[in-house]
């Protein structure tokens, strides 16, 4: 539930490292004004005896009135409970809705929960007032557009999850289908959903809710004779929304659940579109600033890593900035006696982009280097005019880099002006080998005057062009400052519109955050990048008055290491201000049964906590207890002295209200308990796989637990006797219980994919006040699972045939590359080959018993429950070439 959004996430922003290329092409969202809608996500009012809830409902792109349409109702997590409306949309099937919106077939409905300090596994329950609402909601959707009643879908994650259970289990007859996602309820529901169509997903590695809640609802289902479909990918964290919303086969399924989804054909899928923007969540939530935080991360690009960006640069590259139009020019020349004034118009320039090279090369130099192939300069049009003779001449074309490409050398000094990243133009090198170009005679001429032939004014004009290489070369060197604008240009819009993640340790509300560079240097070895970060207002709604600024204290761009690597440091630091903020916001207080460990949870049974409170024993069995954690400080990021970070806080709340029995109305504050808390922690990188890499975080040693207690003011006890020792036992235990779930947190490191070249990584370290991730070349692997040798070559973007290389049965053959690389064997007269990616492991093996072995994609462990065997991408051109 974003309820217990717990797992640690460490994001890198590979906008961060392309924002420093040179031609980079990533799509911005406009920001121009909307005009009122139909479709769409639509902002709605409900209106009631308790006044206006605002809710969205999502409205088919094609959508007509003429056709009955069906409808899901989604159950957000707790992370988006208030009252804009807007929130639900944000995580969960918002933003894959987002991503399907031109074909998705549903009309689908999105309630918010209001009550922000409730319990929350039953916020969404049929008895609740959220619950109801949300089901009036659904209905007054059904009087506003056509709406199939047969066909309503019930869904949710999280405490939306726990919802989806609750409210099919109280109208089973009502949903044609349930899909409740990282959720859970009560076994004692099994008999009343045995015959509602259930598709219930959770990530294995799921540490907010742990798997065993829907795993015990499934069970139950098919203990009582239903057969609910249960998918559990292993690789899955409390995230799995992105991977079951994402999954289209659970749309079709949506609509013929009694059906395998996997015979089914799609009925909608994301964009195709290359410009679409990627996913993204948090999109409907305005950004607020409130807090700065200088030094609160940095970036180092060594020459290493921008070698992996240039080796990228070509291929990602728009055709668009690779032409354009140059200025007219204006000249005057004499021939055979006659002076004539020459001008050019219409000239336009495009080009290809064959290689690129970037190079830091000493203090405050980085070198850009591109080769240009094919070149073309077009004159539209050629006017001659003298006093007696004029002559007009068609276009004329000029092509350099025809036999092989023409390096631009561009020297810039980066630096950061105003929070933006600048490249100040120091000067360019171009010229063009007198073998290398040529210009192509003009289509057409047209003469006026005694001795002005078509014959001399086209020689003349390609001879005088051929005569004016100097001017050519400034030409193109002229383009560079436009080359340079655009670049800074794309930086800001790539870094105005990123919202980013870091590692957050509270169970509700995630920051929002903005980084922006502060301080750049450049050394013979790389460039070193400081980034601030921006946090948004806890409630956009209630913005602080002021935005306060917070120094992180971490490093300088000059005092960084100059590695030659990329690495990426992040200052966990930012963790206190940033809590510090929400708990002025009031947002972290939860039921200690709401978290995910049942241990904890025993804080709220009066049986257990009057082993510590003695005086509970008197009201006896009628008595009840409310046990809420609460966050009243910051949580903090130390140095334990031994290179190792920990996690502490003085701060947290164990507050108990009781009631004498049931009937009694309210909650009356009994007693609080002063929590302090320290837990140290070691840092290390795994790899679950051959290509996947990820951070744990392992204990280092028991948690440090102090306890301070009192009964609340007003309340007079007849036993006085407080167990500080049997609270800070019970509170240890479910510490140990909380973390320990599941082995060490661990958090998935995705490889910077720069669209053709890979970097993957390979170290991570904790060196106070920072904890950073080096990447290295996400590299090439290939193992011969066969009992024969295989004999092969390979081939890179600018290299030659390499080897022959042979490979033993049983071993294998790691390339250290950043980039794709061709493989090709002996088959018959032919060669078979492939085009390997950069950071795939390929298996040679027979895919049947008794069938020639082949390179396959190698078999890593199981994500789902059934995998596909893909083939190695064929090469081109063809595998069938000729030696």
């Amino acid at each position: 539930m974003n309820m217990l959004r717990l797992n640690v996430r460490v994001a890198l922003c590979p906008a961060w490292v392309l924002a420093l290329v040179l031609l980079i092409n990533l799509p911005v969202q406009a920001q121009a004004p909307a005009a009122p809608r139909s479709t769409g996500f639509l902002l709605k009012n409900f209106k009631d005896e308790s006044g206006d809830h605002k809710y969205t409902v999502f409205v088919p792109q094609n959508y007509t009135p003429s056709k009955k349409w069906p409808v899901i109702l989604f159950l957000h997590g707790a992370g988006e409970r208030g009252t804009d409306g807007s929130l639900p949309t944000t995580y969960g099937i918002g933003p894959l809705v987002r991503e399907r919106a031109a074909n998705f077939p549903f009309v689908v409905v999105f309630p918010q929960c209001e009550t922000m300090n409730g319990r929350i596994l039953t916020a969404w329950s049929a008895d609740s007032p959220d619950g109801q609402r949300a089901l009036k909601i659904l209905e007054q959707v059904e009087k506003d557009y056509t709406i199939d009643t047969k066909r309503e879908i019930l869904t949710g994650w999280s405490m939306g999850g726990f919802g989806t259970w609750a409210l099919a289990a109280s109208f089973p007859e009502r949903w044609s289908a349930v899909v409740p996602v990282a959720g859970g309820g009560e076994v004692a529901w099994g008999e009343k959903l045995k015959n509602v169509p259930i598709w219930a997903w959770h990530g294995r590695l799921d540490r907010g809710v742990r798997p065993e809640q829907s795993r015990k609802m499934v069970e139950a289902i098919r203990a009582a004779g239903g057969n609910p479909r249960y998918t559990e990918p292993t690789s899955g964290d409390h995230n799995i929304w992105v991977q079951s919303y994402g999954d289209d086969s659970l749309y079709a399924w949506m609509l013929s659940p009694q059906s395998d989804p996997a015979k089914l054909k799609p009925v909608t899928a994301r964009s195709t579109d290359p410009k679409a923007a990627p996913l993204t969540v948090g999109t409907a939530i305005p950004f607020v600033p409130a807090l700065d935080m200088p030094r609160a991360g940095y970036l180092r690009l060594g020459n290493e890593a921008l070698s992996a960006v240039a080796d990228a640069v070509p291929k990602i590259v728009p055709p668009s900035m690779l032409s354009g139009r140059l200025q007219d020019i204006s000249d005057y020349t004499e021939s055979q006696g006659y002076g004539f004034q020459v001008y050019m118009s219409g000239i336009s320039w495009n080009a290809q982009l064959s290689r690129a090279v970037i190079k830091a090369y000493r203090k405050d130099r980085l070198n850009v280097q591109l080769a240009l192939s094919n070149a073309q300069v077009t004159i539209g049009s050629t006017s001659l005019s003298g006093e007696r003779h004029s002559a007009q001449a068609g276009p004329i074309g000029i092509v350099i880099g025809h036999q092989q490409p023409v390096w631009l050398s561009i020297d810039v000094t980066p630096t950061v002006v105003n929070r933006k990243l600048r490249f100040k133009y120091l000067g360019s090198r171009f010229q063009i080998p007198d073998n290398n170009w040529y210009v192509t005679a003009p289509a057409g001429v047209s003469t006026r005057g005694f001795g002005m032939t078509e014959d001399k004014v086209s020689n003349g004009l390609v001879s005088g062009l051929y005569g004016k290489k100097g001017m050519l070369e400034q030409k193109v060197e002229g383009i560079v400052p436009t080359l340079i604008a655009e670049l800074e240009k794309k930086v800001d819009q790539a870094l105005a519109t990123k919202t980013v993640a870091g590692a957050w340790p509270l169970p509700v509300y995630e920051p929002q955050l903005r980084v922006w560079p502060q301080d750049v240097s450049t050394d013979e070895q790389g460039i070193s990048l400081v980034m601030g970060a921006t946090a948004g207002a806890v409630d956009p709604y209630k913005p602080p008055k002021s935005v306060r600024t917070v120094d992180l204290h971490g490093p300088s761009a000059g005092s960084l290491a100059p590695s030659k690597k990329l690495q990426v440091g992040l200052i966990p630091g930012m963790i206190a201000p940033l809590t510090e903020m929400a708990v002025e916001a009031d947002v972290f207080r939860i039921h200690v049964g709401d978290t995910p460990s049942p241990v904890l949870a025993k804080l709220a049974e009066i049986s257990v906590l009057s082993e510590a409170i003695p005086d509970l024993k008197r009201f006896g069995d009628q008595g009840q207890v409310w046990t809420e954690l609460a966050l009243a400080g910051p949580i903090g990021i130390s140095d334990t002295g031994d290179k190792k970070p920990a996690l502490e806080t003085r701060s947290l709340k164990l507050r108990v209200s009781f009631k004498a029995n049931a009937a009694s109305a309210e909650w009356q504050p009994y007693a609080e308990f002063d929590l302090s808390l320290r837990q140290s922690f070691a840092p290390s990188l795994i790899r679950p796989t051959s290509l996947t890499r990820a951070v744990v975080l392992s204990l280092d040693g028991p948690v440090e637990i102090e306890v301070a207690g009192r009964f609340a003011a007003g309340y007079t006890p007849q036993n006085d006797t407080l167990d500080l020792a049997k609270v800070q036992s019970l509170f240890k235990e479910g510490w140990d219980d909380f973390v320990n779930y599941g082995g060490a947190p661990q958090v998935d490191l995705p490889d910077v994919d720069f669209g053709y070249t890979k970097l993957r990584a390979d170290e991570v370290a904790w060196s106070a006040p920072s904890l950073s991730t080096s990447f290295g070349p996400a590299g090439v692997k290939i193992t011969n699972s066969s009992d024969k040798p295989l004999v092969y070559e390979t081939k890179g973007p600018y290299s030659g045939w390499g080897g022959p290389y042979t490979l033993k049965p049983g071993d294998h053959h790691d390339f250290p590359i950043s980039y794709p690389m061709l493989f090709r064997r002996t088959v018959g007269t032919s060669y078979e080959m492939f085009t390997l990616p950069v950071g795939s492991h390929s298996e040679y093996r027979s895919k049947v018993a008794g069938t020639p072995a082949k390179l396959w994609q190698a078999r890593e462990p199981e994500d789902m429950v059934k995998t596909a065997e893909t083939a190695a991408a064929p090469a081109s051109p063809p595998a069938d070439e000729k030696k």
